[in-house]
């Protein structure tokens, strides 16, 4: 099967751009939301933050469902400052913190030039 010339130079371009991820952060009540995001843009860490107050999530526990309110941070970095990242808000919110990362698997080059120029390394 032949790939299409336009094909080509989307898997070049692809090449070039670096691995980019949401990471999910599940904070208690209890933890500073804005404080962490700072520490974490400040340190280079992180491109950017929203932080979605009272989410509601649920979870089946013994056959009865479950409501925990969190402090939700979402935030847009390099897959390679994953660890980084986890270690970081582990040191201040615990290790218990639910924590996830999802790829970024497209976006456009004003995207991409925000992570580069935000984030370390």
């Amino acid at each position: 099967m032949r790939i299409p010339n336009f094909a080509k130079q989307i898997n070049r371009k692809n090449k070039k751009r670096i691995k980019m991820v949401n990471v999910v952060i599940y904070l208690e009540k209890n933890h500073d939301a804005k404080y962490l995001v700072e520490t974490l843009l400040k340190t280079k860490l992180i491109a950017s933050a929203s932080i979605d107050v009272n989410n509601a999530s649920y979870q089946l526990v013994n056959d009865v469902c479950k409501e925990n309110i969190y402090t939700v941070i979402t935030v847009q970095s390099k897959a390679l400052l994953f660890s980084e990242i986890v270690a970081h808000v582990e040191s201040i919110a615990g290790k218990e913190t639910p924590i996830y990362s999802t790829p970024i698997v497209g976006s456009n080059k004003t995207f991409d030039n925000i992570i580069k120029s935000k984030t370390s390394q």
